[in-house]
C-alpha cells in the first residue's frame, strides 16, 4: 500500500482526523477502531497543533504507530497514514 495522505482543516481536531482517515484507509467504522489513547495521548496531540499566532506549525511534526499503521501529522493540517513496515 502506498501512503494515503489526507489534509484537513482547522475546524477539524488531529484526533479527529487521525481516527477517520485510519478508517477510511482500513475500511473500518471508526467506532469499530482501538482507542486511540492505547497509541497517544490524544489531548497532548490537539493541544500541540492548536492555532496559534505566536507558534510556526509548519516545523512540527509527530510520528506514532496506530492500528497498524505509521501515522504522521506536519504543520497541523497534513496527515500520511501508512502501512506499518512488516519485520523479519
Amino acid at each position: 500500500m502506498d501512503d494515503q495522505r489526507y489534509t484537513f482543516s482547522a475546524e477539524k481536531s488531529p484526533t479527529m482526523a487521525v481516527v477517520e482517515s485510519v478508517a477510511a484507509v482500513s475500511n473500518t467504522e471508526p467506532t469499530e477502531l482501538p482507542p486511540l489513547y492505547d497509541a497517544i495521548n490524544p489531548d497532548a496531540l490537539d493541544s500541540l497543533f492548536e492555532s496559534s499566532e505566536t507558534r510556526d506549525l509548519s516545523t512540527v511534526r509527530v510520528s506514532f504507530p496506530y492500528n497498524g499503521y505509521d501515522i504522521a501529522i506536519q504543520g497541523g493540517s497534513n496527515l500520511t497514514v501508512e502501512l506499518e513496515a512488516q519485520t523479519e
